[in-house]
C-alpha cells in the first residue's frame, strides 16, 4: 500500500493504517461524588454504576475494531474503564503513571474536603472563573500546569513512536486528553472542550506529524443516558 500522506491523516476514510498509529482517546466513565468528600477519595474515585455501565458500553463498541494495545492511568476509574474495553481483545493493560489526571486541588490538605479548607464562596468563584477561562491558572490550589502538560505529551508521543502501524487505546482523564489536543492545535487553552465520560476522541501520528479526526463521540451510551449528574458533570 502506499504510503498515507501527511495531508490526509486526519481523514477518516484511511482504510490501511500500517504506517501510522491511531490513538484513541477513551475519558473513563462516571465517578463517584460526594459533596465535601476528601481530596484525596475525589482524586481516586471509583466508578458509579452508571460509569460502570458507560465502561461496558464502550467496550462493546470497540470490540468491533482491531485494537493492538490499551493503557491507562492508574486511578481506578481509568483503569477500570480501560479493563472493560481491553478484555474484548484479550490484552492486558499497562497503567501509566504519566497518563493520570491534574489534581486541581493540590495545594490543600488532601485528607480534607474543599469546603473544610475555602468558603462556599471562594469554591464558587474559582470555579466559575475556570469555566470562563478554561486556564487551569483560574485554580489557584491547582499542580503546575506546565510538568503536567509536558508529562502527558511526553507520554503519548511515546507510546506513537512505539506503536507505528497499531491502534492503541488511552482510557484516561478529560485534562489528559485536553492537553494533548491542545498541544498539537497549538491552543493556549487547557480545557479546550468539555468531554463525556466514555467519550471517544481520536488522534493518528506518524514521525513528528499529528492529526485530529475526531473528539468527543459518546454514542454508545445515548441508549441509556440522557442527563448528567449535576455534581459530576465534568
Amino acid at each position: 500500500m502506499a504510503r498515507v500522506r501527511t495531508v490526509d491523516l486526519g481523514s477518516p476514510f484511511i482504510a490501511d493504517l500500517s504506517d501510522v498509529c491511531e490513538i484513541l482517546f477513551v475519558r473513563h466513565g462516571e465517578q463517584e461524588f460526594i459533596k465535601n468528600m476528601p481530596i484525596a477519595d475525589g482524586v481516586d474515585a471509583p466508578l458509579t454504576e452508571l460509569g460502570r455501565r458507560q465502561a461496558e458500553a464502550v467496550g462493546e463498541r470497540l470490540a468491533e475494531y482491531a485494537i493492538d494495545a490499551v493503557y491507562s492511568s492508574p486511578l481506578v476509574r481509568a483503569a477500570e474503564t480501560g479493563d472493560a474495553i481491553a478484555r474484548h481483545h484479550g490484552l492486558d493493560v499497562p497503567r501509566l503513571d504519566d497518563l493520570s489526571e491534574i489534581n486541581l486541588w493540590h495545594k490543600l490538605p488532601q485528607e480534607k474536603g474543599l469546603l473544610d479548607s475555602l468558603s462556599p464562596d471562594e469554591l464558587r468563584s474559582i470555579m466559575r472563573d475556570g469555566n470562563r477561562t478554561r486556564l487551569w491558572a483560574s485554580y489557584p490550589y491547582c499542580e503546575p500546569r506546565d510538568p503536567f502538560r509536558d508529562r502527558v505529551v511526553n507520554a503519548v508521543d511515546q507510546i506513537i513512536a512505539d506503536h507505528h502501524g497499531d491502534r492503541v487505546v488511552l482510557a484516561c482523564h478529560g485534562g489528559v486528553i485536553n492537553a494533548y489536543l491542545a498541544h498539537i492545535s497549538e491552543s493556549p487553552l487547557d480545557q479546550m472542550c468539555s468531554l463525556h465520560h466514555t467519550s471517544i476522541s481520536v488522534v493518528r501520528g506518524r514521525d513528528d506529524h499529528r492529526r485530529t479526526v475526531q473528539v468527543n463521540d459518546f454514542a454508545h451510551v445515548l441508549s441509556f443516558q440522557n442527563e448528567l449528574n449535576p455534581l459530576n458533570a465534568l
